[in-house]
């Protein structure tokens, strides 16, 4: 995977001077040619070696830290230096690629810190143009890193999942919508440009019945470990051209459903 999930608009680290004329100083080296070495240069970029930030982000690239309470962005590679290097980060599950058009790479990475986070990313000509994670806690929390669920609360999800499966689509309904959220539920929606947020069965409708509810998931499911009564996973699917959402569920009914699209809203 890929990510440099901690995007975390909370750390921040600050940039001297010196450190933005390396940046400056290497921006025309060769960009990556894989999406390996791009995910490996990423990777040292944020545990601590801030001056490849200009080599894995385009000049205009932006990362976004979707947090339950607020977005954070930064764009260019200056402005991504001031929450990159706080140490390194542990990726977690696999690396899900994404189709994408010529000459861009687009996946979905997944990482152990904020309680487990999400990330999706798109790179162009080698340098990542969008980096956009979901993080399952407020922007103060801090909650503990995490590892994969066992299996016992895999077979916990499989059930919810079972449940969620066919709840959303036309002639959906707040009762068929209540076999599988919690009353206060909460579905965020990001966008490149805003974030929509639904609370509640019936706001949570809104959206809930107006497609098809038909889609493809794009490579496994992830499953993260949680505190006792809670369950959380996050999936990648070809709503939007891929997508990908983070689960959090508290005995058995879904609380939060967060999800990053790459598309305008």
């Amino acid at each position: 995977m890929s990510s440099s999930i901690r995007a975390i608009a909370t750390r921040t680290i600050a940039t001297s001077s010196a450190a933005v004329l390396v940046l400056a100083s290497i921006a025309g080296a060769a960009n990556p040619t894989t999406v390996d070495e791009l995910i490996e240069l990423e990777l040292r970029a944020w545990a601590g070696e801030t001056e490849l930030l200009s080599e894995v982000y385009a000049p205009e690239g932006v990362h976004t830290a979707t947090f339950y309470d607020r977005t954070n962005e930064y764009v260019g590679p200056e402005q991504i230096g001031l929450v990159a290097g706080g140490g390194s980060v542990e990726p977690i599950g696999p690396r899900i690629d994404i189709p994408a058009d010529e000459g861009e790479w687009r996946w979905a990475g997944f990482g152990s810190l904020g309680g487990g986070t999400a990330c999706l990313f798109r790179a162009v000509d080698g340098q990542l143009v969008r980096h956009d994670c979901l993080l399952p806690e407020t922007s103060s929390d801090a909650r503990a890193p995490v590892g994969l669920a066992d299996a016992e609360a895999s077979a916990a999800i499989d059930e919810v999942y079972e449940r969620l499966n066919g709840s959303w689509g036309r002639g959906t309904s707040v009762e068929r919508l209540a076999e599988v959220y919690a009353p206060d539920a909460v579905h965020t929606a990001r966008y490149l440009n805003t974030t929509r947020t639904y609370t509640g069965l019936e706001e949570i409708l809104r959206v809930a019945g107006m497609g098809s509810g038909v889609f493809t998931l794009i490579g496994e499911r992830v499953d993260f470990e949680a505190p006792e009564g809670e369950l959380a996973w996050a999936e990648v699917s070809s709503i939007a051209g891929g997508s990908v959402c983070l689960y959090r569920a508290v005995d058995g009914m879904i609380t939060r459903h967060d999800c990053v699209l790459p598309i305008r809203g």
